[in-house]
């Protein structure tokens, strides 16, 4: 059996979990994220066509154990996902959700989730990832203190199945094969990965993301009409005190300024036209 990532699927997995656990966040706060595959399956191969954000976990500092519920709203969400992957002759073909900062394998709650996917379709697949584990190349220990794994070429996940669905909650389970598409080397993955979580990091805060991206074009704007009126009082400065021969050399040196900063607003934009596509 092999599951087929294709590029966008994954970047959607890394870009929802690491907008919720990152180097901005206390890693106290780190939160859980989980969602759904759509996809179909082709003999015993799993290909994965979309990966759907769902919902994440709450903080609550005072739980004993880390718990996530669905809410109505998730349920709904899930109700329109469903009936648009039927329209495309797909359906849900598993589950993806975080580890954010431990180690990659699955919970109790873990398995009696996958085991309600596997029941219904026993090819359904549950992956696990962690940004950690991607960034710094390591599997972390079962308990604290212990040596952490040192690994290579690793895209932070694993993909599990049960080994029994009749064993209920008690089903042991092993990982299986899975393939990423979009990427020439493995090595390539790992770069340009790493450095897109970095740009989800800076671009997207977990709060408020619409708010936050309206603010970014709010302050560039202000910015670069702050640039403007410098300008031209500047010019008027320059004759005020006689300096008439210097305002093309200003002015050149002004305008070249402020090019430079409207591609760079444009560029940036563009970074966050991309990755909104992940979110």
């Amino acid at each position: 059996m092999t599951v087929i990532i294709p590029k966008e699927a994954y970047y959607s997995i890394v870009a929802a979990c690491s907008r919720f656990a990152n180097i901005r966040i206390p890693r106290d706060d780190w939160l859980e994220v989980s969602g759904i595959f759509i996809g179909k399956n082709e003999g015993d191969d799993v290909i994965i066509t979309e990966a759907y954000p769902i919902m994440h976990q709450e903080l609550d500092k005072d739980a004993v154990i880390d718990q996530y519920k669905w809410s109505d709203e998730d349920y709904e969400a899930l109700y329109i996902i469903d009936e648009e992957a039927f329209s495309k002759g797909e359906f849900t073909v598993g589950w993806w959700h975080s580890h954010p900062g431990f180690k990659v394998m699955m919970s109790h709650i873990d398995i009696k989730t996958t085991l309600s996917f596997q029941t219904n379709n026993p090819l359904a697949i549950s992956l696990v990832f962690n940004p950690e584990r991607l960034i710094r190349q390591i599997e972390l220990p079962d308990r604290k203190g212990d040596p952490t794994i040192q690994l290579k070429h690793d895209p932070g996940f694993k993909i599990f199945r049960l080994d029994d669905v009749s064993k209920g909650i008690v089903a042991s389970y092993t990982s299986t094969d899975y393939k990423i598409l979009g990427f020439e080397t493995m090595d390539q993955l790992i770069a340009q990965t790493q450095k897109f979580i970095i740009d989800i990091t800076n671009f997207f805060p977990k709060e408020n993301l619409l708010g936050t991206y309206d603010q970014f074009i709010t302050d560039r704007i202000n910015e670069l009409n702050s640039m403007l009126l410098g300008t031209e009082e500047y010019m008027r400065t320059l004759i005020r005190k006689g300096e008439s021969k210097r305002i093309q050399e200003v002015l050149q040196n002004q305008v070249r300024d402020i090019r430079k900063y409207v591609a760079e607003t444009f560029i940036k934009i563009e970074y966050i036209k991309e990755f909104t596509q992940y979110l």
